[in-house]
């Protein structure tokens, strides 16, 4: 049981003292509460009389807090707000969200950087990024994702956004500072940021200087990341070569963030897909949202 029913006469108490000491006047406090004035005096002199100590000094131009019902004040009225918050949170009259699970690497250099212009073209949907280091499937929790897939991937609810392609990324300030790559064999002698995630199948630096037709054996992780977008952060900061993905860095490359020292890429047989729960259907705001990601990525889509 809380400690806190045996300090106060009633909850009813705190909310007399708290409409009491924001309005400082028990006649507006009582004007509020739909009650008369004389029953927010007793209840003040009951919770007075509780505490053992006075609330409000009273005098013919009216109630002041005393120092002991200021810190009072202070605590109440804090703890009010946060119960507000909490249950407008939890409540259907609270702020509805649409909520969008992303990898690290999409909600930081994909996401964040476009949302600002989203809210301005449609400040009645609000949203909420959660950040993911696994697949999400879309639930009640969660409004819309992006899944990696193979490029037949079909069900319900799900759009294709782009092929998976996979190229080197470095930032500007590298390449300045460095001979250029001009072949495959050139790129494996310079600094390459290995990145290895735990959740999701990632290709390495070895398969894609493979695939490429160079030779795997030259490439040596001597720093690997735990998530790719610690790889991203590094080569934005000059650091190295990242492999880079073309959902995840296209925003990137517009904006001569990152650029591609060389040419070749490898496209696999997977693809980006965007991915709604069921509700999508019926749920006006999702829809926005899914709409303005797939317009935004359109120049990925052939």
């Amino acid at each position: 049981m809380s400690k806190l029913r045996s300090l106060v006469p009633s909850t009813h108490s705190l909310f007399v003292f708290e409409a009491a000491a924001r309005t400082q006047s028990f006649k507006s406090a009582a004007s509020e509460l739909s009650v008369t004035q004389p029953s927010v005096s007793h209840s003040i002199k009951m919770f007075e009389k509780h505490c053992g100590t006075a609330l409000f000094a009273r005098d013919n131009r009216g109630v002041q807090l005393t120092e002991a019902g200021r810190q009072l004040y202070d605590e109440v009225r804090t703890s009010f707000r946060r119960l507000e918050q909490r249950l407008e949170t939890i409540s259907d009259r609270g702020t509805k969200y649409v909520t969008f699970a992303a990898s690290t690497s999409l909600a930081a250099h994909w996401l964040a950087p476009q949302l600002y212009h989203f809210q301005e073209e449609h400040p009645d949907v609000k949203i909420k990024v959660v950040g993911t280091d696994r697949d999400i499937e879309p639930d009640h929790e969660v409004d819309v994702t992006v899944w990696v897939r193979p490029r037949d991937f079909d069900r319900v609810n799900s759009w294709f956004v782009c092929d998976e392609i996979i190229f080197p990324v470095c930032s500007p300030a590298y390449l300045l500072a460095h001979p250029a790559p001009k072949s495959v064999d050139e790129l494996v002698r310079h600094q390459l940021i290995h990145s290895s995630d735990a959740f999701r199948k990632r290709m390495s630096w070895p398969e894609w200087v493979e695939l490429a037709g160079g030779d795997a054996s030259e490439t040596k992780p001597n720093i690997v990341f735990n998530d790719y977008q610690l790889a991203l952060q590094a080569a934005l900061a000059g650091e190295g070569i990242s492999l880079g993905w073309s959902l995840t860095a296209q925003h990137l490359l517009n904006n001569r963030l990152l650029v591609r020292p060389i040419a070749t890429e490898i496209k696999t047989d997977r693809a980006f897909f965007l991915l709604s729960n069921d509700d999508a259907g019926k749920n006006k705001r999702c829809k926005v949202l899914v709409d303005w990601f797939l317009a935004q990525s359109k120049e990925l889509r052939p």
